[in-house]
């Protein structure tokens, strides 16, 4: 059987290619001028090589888990891709950032896959809390319900990440 190429590998491979080169597109230009890696994020300018590698692999990682006919993997290819669009592609309408998460809550939620609930709630609150009109109800509320979610499953490795996005959100709405 050498020689044999499967669909789902070919594509989480892609999908970790991807995420390795969004990694470095947002954390290298900050590492260089000695800043953290949580806000601001780094500027299109700074980021555009490992933007453009990042979004060809995680385009080849969605087709390939399309292809793959796995539902259930489809979203952790939507997400990150997702927040890959929102640096450098459209937020809202179609082939968006919000494309992608509106995708992924519709698989998610036939599922029930209620961890990538959470993360979807949480994706949403942390790339959109600066948009107006913001697409869902609000940002407090995708995080109210990603709290939910997170306690009520166990998905401790979350925890961290809600916390950061709930400083990140309190901190922007008490500087307006």
């Amino acid at each position: 059987m050498t020689g044999l190429k499967l669909p789902l590998p070919i594509a989480l491979d892609h999908l970790t290619l991807g995420r390795a080169a969004l990694y470095e597109a947002i954390l290298e230009p900050r590492s260089l001028r000695g800043e953290s890696a949580h806000y601001p994020l780094p500027t299109l300018e700074e980021s555009q090589g490992g933007l453009a590698s990042a979004a060809a692999e995680l385009d080849r990682a969605v087709s390939g888990l399309r292809d793959a006919g796995l539902q259930g993997c489809l979203p952790l290819g939507l997400l990150t891709r997702a927040w890959l669009r929102s640096f450098t592609g459209p937020r809202t309408g179609p082939e968006s950032a919000q494309g992608d998460l509106d995708e992924a809550w519709e698989i998610a939620a036939r599922g029930p896959m209620p961890l990538f609930l959470a993360d979807i709630h949480l994706y949403r609150a942390r790339l959109f809390f600066r948009e107006n009109p913001y697409p869902w109800e609000s940002p407090q509320l995708d995080l109210a319900e990603a709290s939910r979610l997170i306690i009520k499953h166990g998905y401790r490795r979350r925890k961290e990440e809600l916390e950061d996005a709930e400083s990140a959100i309190t901190q922007d709405v008490s500087s307006r």
